[in-house]
């Protein structure tokens, strides 16, 4: 369709339930690891939020060292957690040590190649999410942007599994999010939509981190931005008060969508 407004929506975690996905393969993770360490003493709680917690703090931490989200080795996050989890150990430190190099590569490869492959499923659209995406179409200029990590043809496979592509009037997939592939995304949709260069059109991005959506603000200050947090907290901890709105739940997001 043709508008005068422009909708920008993310995907992940934002239209399709990603973050189920994650906890359920980092329970996983911490499982496995309280499962090894028993023999030392250490005792995890797998249910615990609070080792969630740790588990996503030290995730987070590895994506800044690295610079992007994909796992270089499989092995990386549980021997993170691994290494802290020995910690909480009484035993002598030189057996701590010695047990770290004789089985804590192993047993993290093999946690971690099964983390990586519980990653691999295929997140479910959230409940009702069809609604407001039929509501936005109405009068908005639909876009999915989305970052696709290296994986084309999954992020794609996540979209059409869900029935998604018929919302939108364009898909635009980024290796990487930043001000250049933001700009872009906005500036091709324009064109598509036939709008005039420096003609006042409406402009709302909807994306589950802050980070991004302050870019656009950045970029196109008239932008409406609106934070889907449907999970209580960013995975990322990026949660900031630049934003214009913040959505809990989908009947926030769906009143937002209709009085914008």
């Amino acid at each position: 369709m043709n508008s005068k407004n422009i909708a920008l929506w993310d995907l992940d975690s934002t239209l399709i339930d990603t973050n189920l996905v994650f906890e359920e393969a980092q329970r996983n993770v911490i499982k496995r690891l309280s499962d090894e360490l028993k023999n030392l003493n250490v005792e995890i709680n797998p249910d615990e939020e609070e080792e969630m917690d740790l588990l996503r703090a030290v995730d987070y931490e590895g994506i800044k060292i690295r610079g992007h989200t994909r796992y270089d080795s499989a092995h990386q996050l549980p021997l993170s957690l691994l290494f802290i989890y020995l910690g909480k150990s009484k035993a002598d430190n030189k057996y701590k040590a010695a047990w770290l190099a004789n089985k804590g590569y192993p047993v993290t490869e093999e946690i971690g190649k099964e983390y990586i492959e519980c990653l691999g499923k295929t997140p479910k659209k959230f409940p009702g999410i069809e609604d407001i995406l039929e509501e936005s179409a109405k009068k908005n200029y639909n876009v999915l942007f989305t970052e696709y990590f290296e994986n084309r043809e999954n992020q794609y496979k996540k979209i059409t599994e869900n029935g998604l592509e018929k919302y939108f009037d364009k898909v635009i997939m980024t290796e990487k999010k930043d001000e250049l592939a933001i700009a872009s995304a906005v500036e091709y949709s324009r064109l598509e939509n036939k709008i005039e260069k420096g003609k006042n059109f409406k402009l709302i991005y909807i994306d589950d981190r802050s980070k991004y959506l302050e870019m656009m603000k950045r970029i196109y200050p008239f932008c409406t931005t609106i934070n889907v947090l449907f999970n209580k907290k960013e995975i990322f901890r990026e949660t900031s008060g630049k934003v214009d709105y913040i959505a809990k739940d989908i009947g926030e997001l769906t009143d937002l969508i209709k009085n914008i």
